[in-house]
């Protein structure tokens, strides 16, 4: 009877090793779409105007001041090509109205970042960043979607990677060019941004000694600042 049991034991045994075997073996399907993008008022291809007209990023998007920011383009730069080009499709004709009477398109935001946060396209692309590292296969949607989260986490853990500076003031350039040693709040803005931000209006007052966990209050204050809205 031992016998027959410990044989019994070793079939069942070895089924369920197989099956598990089988189980970690088989490829996980791999989406071939990418996540909900918002609806625009005007459909763009990105996949069409790169991989078939052969256009590059900055091509529409355009860099605006000293390069930190890249502008999303509006009627007049559009029709810079589609003045000759797909005219009789009624999306480019709303495109051709738009910019004759100097209107812009109510484009949907889809990536973005905190207003406290310092991010410069012209710093990132200088070190030899590409655009999908940040948004994703672009060259392959007819739509956008957020693809690559902007989270504060994904950032730092993408610099250390990188082996780029994770020091605060690298994203929130605030903190070293407007704070003074006696500053409560690590931003030090003004009554206006702050007021924006929901945040209640700072005063040059030391800091009081804190038996917090965290250590000083300006952790707390950082937190509070973390979780504000968007601009």
């Amino acid at each position: 009877m031992q016998k027959w049991i410990v044989m019994l034991a070793l079939l069942f045994g070895s089924a369920a090793l197989q099956a598990q075997t089988a189980g970690s073996m088989t490829p996980t399907p791999a989406s071939a779409t990418p996540p909900d993008a918002p609806t625009q008022p005007i459909p763009f291809n990105h996949k069409l105007h790169i991989q078939t007209a052969k256009m590059a990023c900055t091509d529409c998007h355009e860099s605006r001041g000293n390069g930190s920011i890249v502008a999303i383009p509006q009627p007049p730069k559009c029709m810079l090509c589609h003045v000759a080009i797909a005219t009789d499709k009624p999306d480019i004709q709303r495109l051709a109205a738009a910019a004759k009477n100097e209107e812009t398109i109510p484009w949907v935001r889809v990536y973005r970042v905190p207003s406290f946060v310092t991010f410069s396209h012209k710093t990132h692309t200088a070190a030899g960043n590409t655009c999908e590292e940040c948004h994703g296969p672009v060259a392959e949607r007819t739509a956008i979607a957020l693809e690559k989260p902007t989270s504060m986490g994904n950032c730092v853990a993408c610099h250390q990677a990188k082996q780029a500076p994770v020091t605060c003031d690298t994203c929130h350039a605030a903190m070293s060019q407007n704070s003074h040693p006696h500053s409560r709040s690590p931003f030090d803005l003004d009554a206006p941004t702050l007021a924006l931000l929901h945040r209640p209006a700072v005063t040059s007052t030391p800091p009081q000694p804190s038996k917090q966990k965290h250590g000083t209050p300006q952790f707390a204050i950082m937190l509070s600042y973390l979780r504000a809205p968007l601009l």
